[in-house]
């Protein structure tokens, strides 16, 4: 690496060395890599559950895309049975990723009946047609055999529709026995992210009696680290991706957790994890996931510092409400602590 460093800088105008200050302060991201999820979860998903045990191998993830989310490699590289829940990804993409190859082309015939304006997949071009491993290797195909050797998979338990902090629970009870989730780590994975109601919904699921063994949730880091907030409670929210108007700050997600007995251990980026303080126990595994401070998850450089100034001057057009607190702060003096952040 030194080596290498040294020939860009004889050979670059400009040049600086990755900054590895962030791994020293989070050394739990060393384990980071990603087959299917966004930024790193993967890596640190394998790092936690081979510490804990893959326990039943059941996983529900509420806001995903079918080939990017938590828990898509744990059901294809692990065998998980798996709860897949959206109120906007389109079901018949979702089938066609994780169906059998030839699942796959008779859903593509079948889209390719309707009328060019109604199709889901586009029509292959004349270079998806000339490669030699066509069609199972189209630049338009979307299944999972289509980027690596034939896999099996259990294919996924899939919802299409609102979640809510009322329905989240039946829903997962409908996917699952109810006896064979609910209870301490009868789900061994939960995770959200939905830009939206993130906190009620998870305090809907704990609430019902399901405590997953591991959460992952994001969390609208432009909030900060001290204060607890969240938008307040609405079945029918919704919010534009753009406007930062959505989710919960990361103090509200450690606050809530730890009243259910949950070990915050750090995050991956926007996404913090939790591990359920009885299978660390279980484990002996306290030297492991040493518990984190909130701060931990912010460590910013000046161009990360100018996106989240802009995220927070969006947030603060609309009214946000502080939660897990004996005495809740009103909007006026949230506001003001807030705008501290800006300066």
């Amino acid at each position: 690496l030194t080596e290498a460093y040294d020939k860009l800088r004889t050979n670059a105008i400009q040049f600086s060395a990755p900054r590895l200050n962030q791994h020293a302060k989070a050394p739990w991201r060393n384990f980071e890599f990603s087959c299917f999820s966004q930024v790193g979860d993967d890596g640190l998903l394998y790092r936690i559950f081979g510490i804990l045990g893959w326990g039943n191998r059941r996983s529900v993830e509420i806001g995903y895309f079918p080939h990017e989310a938590n828990t898509v490699n744990l059901i294809v590289s692990q065998n998980f049975s798996g709860l897949l829940m959206d109120g906007n990804t389109d079901l018949t993409v979702t089938r066609s990723w994780y169906a059998s190859i030839d699942g796959y082309l008779d859903i593509l015939k079948e889209d390719h009946r309707q009328s060019q304006q109604m199709r889901t997949f586009k029509t292959p071009t004349d270079m998806d047609l000339s490669m030699k491993c066509a069609p199972y290797c189209l630049e338009t195909c979307y299944n999972l055999n289509c980027f690596k050797a034939p896999v099996t998979v259990k294919t996924p338990h899939l919802h299409k529709g609102k979640v809510t902090a009322e329905n989240a629970g039946e829903l997962i009870d409908n996917a699952f026995r109810p006896e064979s989730v609910r209870g301490d780590g009868g789900l061994d994975i939960l995770s959200i992210d939905i830009d939206g109601m993130d906190y009620f919904i998870m305090k809907g699921i704990l609430d019902s009696g399901v405590k997953p063994r591991v959460i992952a949730t994001e969390f609208a880091s432009h909030l900060g680290h001290e204060l607890a907030l969240t938008r307040p409670y609405s079945a029918e929210f919704s919010a534009a991706a753009d406007s930062f108007q959505y989710g919960a700050s990361i103090m509200a997600f450690i606050k809530l957790l730890r009243r259910f007995k949950y070990r915050f251990i750090g995050c991956v980026e926007w996404n913090a994890y939790f591990v359920l303080e009885s299978e660390i126990t279980r484990a002996n595994a306290d030297s492991a996931f040493p518990e984190q401070d909130a701060f931990s998850c912010f460590y910013q450089d000046q161009t990360t510092r100018k996106s989240e100034v802009i995220r927070l001057h969006k947030a603060l057009a609309v009214e946000w409400v502080e939660v897990e607190a004996a005495k809740p702060k009103g909007w006026d003096e949230i506001y003001s602590l807030l705008t501290k952040n800006l300066a």
